[in-house]
């Protein structure tokens, strides 16, 4: 079931918030869109943005919805978020497991990512259910925290700067 949740986390390059633009939508009745949808800009001839599906072009085409657009709402321009180099994101994984950093990260659907795939979209940052730091055997004598990764449901990830639409506006 489709929810709208904002997907920026941070960015690891130390901007504030997000890069928000003004994207081109159809009306909401042919195609409404949750807030933190991954979006493709191939709708109506590579001149709206549309969820993504499984057929996406990722050359410098992705973006993620920055708010609902309900059935009924006019077409026109709404605010997508432009992933950047550094911007990390959260999103549900398609089944458990315990990712780790740098893992390659696919797209499941327009709200989920998997670990295996044809599509990669990027690349997971999150460290939050690693262990705690080990402490030095010589110095101290207490407890282990060993190496087992928490299994997780959703993952921290970067859009790598190949399919996101930064990409065009760099050039």
């Amino acid at each position: 079931m489709a929810t709208n949740h904002a997907r920026w986390i941070r960015n690891l390059e130390g901007a504030s918030e997000p890069l928000v633009m003004l994207g081109n939508f159809a009306a909401g009745a042919t195609q409404a869109i949750k807030r933190g949808e991954m979006l493709e800009f191939t709708g109506n001839t590579n001149t709206e943005w549309v969820p993504m599906d499984s057929d996406f072009a990722g050359a410098g085409n992705v973006a993620i919805a920055n708010e609902e657009i309900k059935s009924g709402d006019r077409a026109g321009y709404y605010e997508v978020i432009v992933p950047r180099p550094g911007d990390v994101f959260e999103f549900p994984l398609a089944a458990e497991c315990d990712i780790a950093y740098g893992a390659e990260v696919f797209y499941s659907d327009s709200e989920t990512l998997a670990t295996t795939g044809t599509d990669e979209v990027g690349n997971a940052v999150g460290q939050e259910h690693y262990p705690d730091k080990q402490g030095h055997l010589a110095d101290d004598a207490t407890g282990d925290a060993g190496t087992t990764i928490r299994t997780i449901s959703y993952v921290r990830m970067t859009f790598t700067r190949a399919v996101s639409v930064y990409a065009k506006l760099q050039t």
